[in-house]
């Protein structure tokens, strides 16, 4: 069945006249190099689909192939002739759906994905849950086509394979992610490139930020979870971006021995997001349960309209319209 739809998925974007790329509401590596690669592929066919994001594309993607072709004005959405749809790596359903509704036709959607907690709304879905990323899942997709896959390709499919396996150190880690990433290599991927995106884009705020959650770390024995927070004012007096503090929740994962991590930090937006990480629970039922998603060992979601009230002892809680959650 997967190789059946991949030959599909081939088809109707051979076909389109008007396509739309959607990158996941929450601008990844993933799903950024993902979506790229597509783009790379479908140039090679005289079209360049638009690629959506919700937010502008962090500055340590700014020199992915393609990136230029990103955007985020939803006006490109008011466009009857929009034949086809492709999401990458986007597990909410919901979000989808305010994008479709602002397109005045019905065009075919397309559901590319890794995501356990993805509720498979495409007219063709391809949710490969056992694959460590959607850049992976479009490594299978090449691969079944015959395509060749090149430089620019291997270096965008590469970066999102590298950050949804914290550069091949989490639990996502598998055969197909070192597989995929030797083919990627050879077929060109610029390493160098991808190592300087994952790591070497973290200013000296950015880690003193770092250091001040490394401080607040809080371990509840009785539950088996370590935990951290940053607040809104820990992130605007340091000045850093909330860009630079993604990661942080990958670090903890690998540097410490907690069976369970939250990490908590207030956004921009008046809401906490709430990053989870674990060795043993499945924390994409929690996520789910709030709103979010992610995978049984990586995890997350958005308490929105609330804030973070914290105590000498570095216990924390999220405070909501005046009631305790």
């Amino acid at each position: 069945m997967e190789a059946y739809i991949h030959r599909q998925i081939h088809e109707k974007l051979l076909h389109a006249q008007n396509p739309v790329f959607v990158s996941d509401e929450r601008v990844d590596g993933d799903s950024l190099g993902a979506s790229l690669a597509m783009v790379d592929y479908m140039s090679r066919h005289g079209k360049r689909p638009n690629v959506y994001v919700s937010e502008e594309v962090p500055a340590q993607y700014s020199a992915l192939p393609h990136v230029e072709i990103c955007t985020t004005d939803l006006e490109i959405f008011n466009d009857s002739t929009i034949d086809l749809v492709v999401t990458f790596d986007c597990s909410d359903g919901e979000y989808v759906q305010r994008l479709l509704d602002l397109i005045p036709g019905e065009p075919l959607v397309i559901n590319i994905d890794h995501h356990a907690t993805n509720p498979h709304y495409g007219d063709l879905n391809q949710v490969l849950v056992d694959s460590p990323a959607t850049a992976e899942v479009m490594y299978r997709f090449f691969q079944e086509n015959g395509v060749v896959i090149t430089k620019d390709a291997a270096t965008c499919l590469l970066t999102g394979l590298c950050f949804d396996t914290g550069a091949f150190t989490n639990r996502a880690t598998n055969e197909d992610a070192f597989d995929a990433a030797s083919r990627l290599v050879m077929n060109g991927a610029r390493v160098q490139d991808v190592v300087q995106t994952m790591f070497q884009n973290r200013s000296i705020s950015a880690l003193r930020v770092w250091g001040i959650a490394l401080e607040r770390l809080y371990e509840n024995k009785q539950m088996g979870f370590v935990s951290t927070y940053l607040t809104r004012k820990d992130i605007e007096e340091h000045e850093v971006t909330d860009d630079e503090i993604d990661g942080l929740s990958n670090f903890l994962n690998l540097v410490t021995d907690a069976p369970t991590l939250f990490v908590l930090r207030e956004d921009n937006q008046r809401g906490v997001k709430v990053s989870m990480r674990s060795l043993v629970r499945d924390v994409s039922i929690i996520a789910h349960a709030f709103g979010g998603g992610g995978h049984k060992r990586a995890a997350g979601f958005t308490i929105r309209d609330a804030r973070l009230m914290c105590d000498e002892s570095l216990r924390w809680r999220v405070e909501s319209l005046g009631e305790t959650k």
